[in-house]
């Protein structure tokens, strides 16, 4: 039997759980984040994101594309809570459940013998009712595909790979919207003339093996659809990092800062999520001049709160950039995971 696995991806998670507390915020142009000159978007309503303004981006950029944007602080406490409710009750109906971050879950169905749209809507319709949240999802053979499957009608929507449209459904992306093909392998692929999703399975499984390691087999077969036990649930030798491109270069250390705590916080929240806390603090950050640096720290006791994610990636961050260069790009993360019960 072919493998059904479902992504329920939340829209515009931070915002949509403030919509839902304050509904006359509905309908309106809102971003979560830091209100102050340096401050940064977190994320934002769709309503907002018409107007230009993305996760990332500064509150001066935000309200200069959008002077009647809201602004509301973050409030991690409040969008955790709610996370946790919704990921509960969606384990009742479907048992097999991985939450892989506070506002996307990955949920096996292939047992599950109930039409999947039927499926699909139920889990929709709950979610609304007792959340006031909409949600997209995504269906298909392995994650790959069912992330990528949310990405074809959201926001509230949803999409099905179906086993016999495998191919033309992610034949029709470009490799840089490929889940799991970041800049840098997007970068190595382009050496070897591969420029399409036609060109990297023409490529072969052996012919990537020797051109990205193990990790080309993976991803062959993820593109073509086989199904592969998901390696993220083992804890040995696993990280968790969150990176954020500037829309432009960044040299104020102060606002630099600024995109680090929010990294900080969301990396917290993976970890309280998957009940780990960490004992290693890592910082990757790219410079204006595209020159890439990776820092490591190892701590005796372990961590996992927010602040002290931020505050232990500042002190690596300055010890190591003490002349103010422009950024292109900041990167916070943790790893030497261990159980946190």
């Amino acid at each position: 039997m072919a493998h059904r696995i479902m992504c329920i991806d939340m829209d515009a998670f931070y915002v949509s759980c403030e919509q839902a507390f304050k509904p006359y915020l509905k309908n309106r142009p809102l971003a979560v984040g830091s209100t102050h000159e340096r401050g940064v978007v977190c994320t934002c309503s769709y309503e907002a994101r018409k107007y230009g303004v993305s996760s990332g981006m500064s509150s001066v950029a935000a309200r200069s594309k959008c002077p009647d944007i809201v602004f509301l602080p973050v409030d991690f406490q409040k969008y955790g809570k709610i996370s946790s409710n919704i990921f509960k009750l969606i384990s009742k109906i479907i048992p097999k459940i991985q939450v892989s971050s506070i506002d996307e879950a990955y949920a096996d169905i292939t047992d599950i013998n109930v039409d999947t749209i039927l499926l699909i809507k139920k889990l929709k319709f709950l979610i609304k009712k007792y959340f006031d949240i909409t949600c997209t999802i995504g269906v298909g053979p392995n994650k790959m595909m069912a992330k990528m499957a949310t990405s074809v009608n959201k926001p509230n929507g949803y999409f099905i790979v179906e086993e016999n449209s495998v191919f033309s459904f992610i034949e029709s992306f470009p490799l840089s919207k490929v889940w799991g093909i970041g800049a840098s392998t997007e970068s190595k692929l382009a050496e070897y003339g591969i420029f399409s999703v036609r060109e990297l399975i023409n490529t072969g499984e052996k012919k990537l093996e020797s051109l990205l390691g193990s990790y080309g087999i993976r991803l062959f077969n993820a593109v073509i659809g086989i199904y592969e036990e998901d390696e993220e649930t083992k804890l040995e030798n696993k990280s968790i990092s969150k990176a954020t491109t500037f829309p432009y270069d960044i040299s104020s250390k102060q606002e630099i800062y600024e995109h680090m705590r929010v990294l900080s916080e969301k990396v917290s929240e993976k970890l309280i999520l998957k009940k780990y806390a960490a004992k290693v603090i890592t910082v990757h950050y790219k410079t204006f001049r595209f020159e890439n640096k990776s820092l490591r720290k190892t701590y005796k006791s372990p961590f996992y709160k927010g602040d002290d994610i931020f505050n232990y990636a500042k002190e690596l961050f300055d010890a190591h950039h003490a002349v103010t260069v422009p950024l292109r790009l900041v990167g916070v993360g943790v790893a030497g995971l261990i159980e946190n019960k």
